[in-house]
């Protein structure tokens, strides 16, 4: 006998809908923050800019960009961090 909610969701220990954070690592220059929000925001459309956080490195070099959003479905977070990990400019992601 199968599960309809597995076959419905992908598996993940994540229950959604709910407030998630992601984080991207890069140069700390003003394009790599409109490019974390630019990628977010395609699969997220409502999320703000006042959801950024920034935290620069001890250099200030490099920069964290942590963005809150509502997830409504894994897709997205897939999404965006399928997209984020593949710019170079991206030097990682959590």
């Amino acid at each position: 006998m199968t599960d309809l909610n597995k076959t419905e969701q992908p598996d993940t220990l994540i229950e959604f809908p709910c407030d998630f954070e992601l984080k991207a690592m890069g140069k700390h220059c003003d394009e790599f923050i409109d490019l974390v929000f630019s990628i977010t925001q395609k699969h997220v459309p409502d999320v703000s800019r006042e959801a950024i956080r920034l935290n620069a490195s001890k250099g200030s070099r490099f920069v964290s960009v942590k963005i809150k959003f509502y997830a409504t479905h894994i897709q997205q977070i897939h999404g965006i961090y399928g997209e984020l990990n593949e710019h170079p400019d991206v030097l990682m992601t959590l």
